[in-house]
């Protein structure tokens, strides 16, 4: 059987239409593989009700009939219910501005640690704890460790998993003796928490910049989906 050239003219269309929609076929195929792509992707952000507390001052290490501490600033992070939330996978932002119009700003993201004091017993300038801890002894032993990295209780380390009932804390339990006897007056530094709010605690209240009333915007941000856990603004006790 022969074609004629009109047969010819006839099936060119048709031909053409067949090309068209397996074209289109193929590009539905790869964008719907796409999109399934990302939605496979995407990261769930988790859902905490969390309990910020800043203390302009207060009382570590007394021990009755030894010694009556010290007064240091302190910041604490308690997971009151929802989800574990893995440190490693948090950024906390903090943003305060001081009584003469100063603003201040701090970050910590990852495992990051600070050193103490020649003057400290357990925690000297050749020792290292984290800016944040989680401050369950039984579970990770004490926060004032030989290394700068590698502790299973710092913010940031992969073991450091916020669940319900567990405090984040910074380290002024480690920041003096209990034997020091030093008053309100004379408050002891928390580098843990010089690094989170992003200036020296202690020298700002030393000059009224900072005590109870201040307010530090505290952020906390889930890193993997890019949401917002918590936005508090936090007034100092």
């Amino acid at each position: 059987m022969q074609f004629t050239e009109s047969d010819e003219r006839a099936v060119s269309p048709v031909v053409g239409v067949m090309l068209m929609l397996v074209v289109t076929i193929i590009i539905a195929a790869v964008v719907s593989a796409f999109a399934g792509g990302l939605g496979g992707t995407q990261q769930k952000t988790p859902a905490a009700v969390l309990d910020i507390n800043i203390h302009s001052l207060e009382n570590q290490g007394a021990m009755p009939g030894y010694g009556s501490g010290y007064y240091i600033p302190t910041m604490t992070i308690t997971e009151i219910s929802g989800d574990a939330l893995p440190t490693k996978d948090l950024k906390i932002t903090t943003s305060f501005t001081n009584s003469s119009g100063t603003t201040f700003t701090g970050n910590l993201s990852g495992e990051v640690a600070v050193t103490g004091n020649d003057g400290w017993n357990s925690y000297t300038s050749s020792q290292y704890a984290g800016v944040l801890y989680l401050s369950d002894i039984n579970r990770f032993g004490w926060a004032v460790q030989n290394t700068d990295h590698g502790f299973k209780g710092w913010f940031g380390n992969s073991s450091a998993v916020l669940q319900p009932g567990d405090t984040l804390t910074t380290p002024a339990q480690y920041c003096g003796n209990y034997n020091d006897n030093t008053g309100p007056s004379s408050p002891h530094t928390n580098p843990g928490m010089n690094y989170l709010l992003g200036f020296d605690v202690t020298e700002q209240e030393k000059v009224g910049g900072f005590g109870p009333g201040s307010v530090v915007e505290v952020k906390i941000l889930h890193t993997p989906s890019g949401k917002m856990i918590a936005d508090q603004k936090v007034v100092v006790e």
